[in-house]
């Protein structure tokens, strides 16, 4: 029985049309181009050098020739699809040294599963895995070492569309079968989501739509369709942006960061809404005694000695008291006017909002950047 030791090396590479790493969210894979590089020793191929060739000197085996060979059966666990390349060759070539080592290169594209948590979406860092296993050897047979030094390397022009690689940790990952032990290898492509993104087409927009809603405190208790158009308006965007935002996401049973944030500037805007209903309550009620209280009738004013700094006299053609003296109205003050009574109700809930919603959004925004954002 010979025993393989396989060393594996990988190279994440990109081109014009594609990404180094594609994630897609919604069906939970991501795609990567990869060279493959394996390396192990076999002494029946070992033989002789000629002269003037030193110890670093191989021979590039002709194409094909992997298929008369003994070469690794590894496969991707996680595998979804994965092709190689065959533009304008196949990617692919042996090289064979004195000594019995043969480096073994592919170049492959792989779509593999990767199972997101997206509880903190969109501020979330997620860990796709690659999975390289032996598909019919044991580790009796055959034996897999990441490579020294540099096992995982990525070119230098990077590109990922909302995603910043963070690193790319290696481990083993051999797993037991019915059948026996297969040897695995594995590396984690740590990725942290770009927030610029979102930052730009859902935070700001929403947190302009949450403050437009307080403008209606502002506005006259008297303004009805000001301040009704105001918050329907706000309400109404705020579900639109809402909707929009859960569109690109998988349906998944937990609580989302993003919804999270939604939800509750939805909040916001319709307590607003709901704040000029209880103001308009509130101006209703002052309202009603004002208008019955303006009504005069004759004789329904009595006679009674006042003087210029206690009430004016109106002299209008109006109605006049049975004596021909003409109805009078006194000043704010007297009871006699409650029309001008000046009742502060509805303006102190006014009042009391324009500082209780945005102090109360400023200590909700606190609390969830420092949850979501800096606590891992």
């Amino acid at each position: 029985m010979v025993m393989y030791l396989l060393s594996c090396y990988i190279k994440l590479t990109s081109s014009q049309k594609r990404y180094l790493i594609l994630l897609n969210k919604i069906f939970q894979d991501y795609s990567v181009n990869i060279y493959l590089r394996q390396q192990w020793y076999d002494p029946r191929l070992r033989f002789n050098r000629s002269e003037g060739l030193d110890t670093k000197d191989c021979v590039k085996l002709e194409d094909k020739i992997w298929e008369k060979l003994w070469v690794p059966d590894v496969f991707f666990r996680n595998e979804k699809k994965a092709d190689f390349h065959h533009v304008t060759i196949p990617n692919r070539f042996i090289n064979l040294y004195p000594d019995g080592k043969l480096w073994y290169v592919m170049k492959i594209s792989a779509t593999l599963s990767c199972m997101m948590q997206l509880q903190k979406y969109p501020l979330d860092t997620q860990i796709c895995p690659m999975m390289l296993e032996s598909f019919g050897h044991t580790m009796h047979t055959v034996v897999f070492k990441w490579l020294p030094n540099k096992s995982v390397e990525a070119t230098d022009d990077l590109s990922m569309p909302q995603f910043i690689l963070k690193g790319y940790p290696t481990k083993e990952c051999s797993k037991n079968y019915t059948t026996g032990s297969y040897p695995c290898l594995q590396v984690d492509f740590i990725l942290q989501r770009d927030i610029g993104y979102f930052i730009i087409q859902v935070y700001i927009p929403t947190v302009l739509i949450v403050i437009l809603s307080w403008v209606a405190f502002w506005i006259n208790t008297e303004a009805i369709p000001a301040r009704v158009s105001l918050g329907l308006l706000t309400v109404l965007t705020m579900t639109t942006q809402s909707s929009g935002a859960g569109q690109s996401l998988p349906r998944v049973s937990y609580i989302k960061a993003i919804d999270v944030w939604m939800s509750v500037c939805l909040v916001f805007v319709f307590a607003s809404l709901l704040e000029f209903a209880v103001v308009n309550v509130y101006s209703r009620r002052d309202i009603g005694p004002k208008k019955a209280s303006t009504r005069t009738r004759s004789g329904s004013v009595p006679r009674r000695s006042f003087t210029s700094t206690s009430a004016t006299l109106i002299e209008s053609g109006g109605p006049t008291d049975q004596e021909g003296s003409p109805s009078v109205c006194l000043s704010p003050g007297n009871e006699l006017f409650p029309s001008q009574q000046i009742n502060n109700t509805a303006r102190k809930i006014d009042k009391i909002s324009r500082r209780l919603f945005p102090l109360s959004f400023i200590i909700f925004n606190v609390v969830y950047w420092v949850m979501y954002g800096v606590v891992k």
